[in-house]
């Protein structure tokens, strides 16, 4: 079996845009001032993303599955492939969210017979 990993990361920006239809959602406008996007790990280690705003002092927080939805959609949207059978899950890389994405693929038998390189 052969598995295939690949990484799509995502600039703050980038993510930004992927949270906007939540932020709606919250009723927050999508012309917000953003200072920063924060993203780490909670206390059982799944992604979290926070959004500072200008002249707020609460943040706004997003979970782990509320962002992968987000990315996910955002992909889709975007006309990024995303396998279907595919493992999907969020990381850090950096300070910027990846989704991972592993396929498994092919078999465990070879067609090259023993002797043939």
């Amino acid at each position: 079996m052969i598995l295939e990993s690949r990484s799509i990361i995502f600039s703050n920006d980038e993510l930004f845009l992927a949270l906007r239809p939540l932020l709606e959602g919250r009723g927050v406008s999508a012309d917000i001032s953003i200072t920063d996007i924060e993203a780490s790990l909670d206390a059982e280690g799944e992604v979290f993303v926070r959004i500072h705003q200008a002249g707020e002092s609460e943040p706004i927080e997003f979970s782990s599955k509320e962002v992968g939805s987000a990315v996910l959609n955002h992909c889709i949207d975007h006309g990024i492939p995303l396998p279907r059978g595919s493992y999907k899950e969020l990381a850090i890389r950096g300070d910027m969210i990846a989704l991972i994405v592993r396929l498994e693929t092919g078999g465990t038998s070879s067609d090259v017979e023993e002797g043939e390189e």
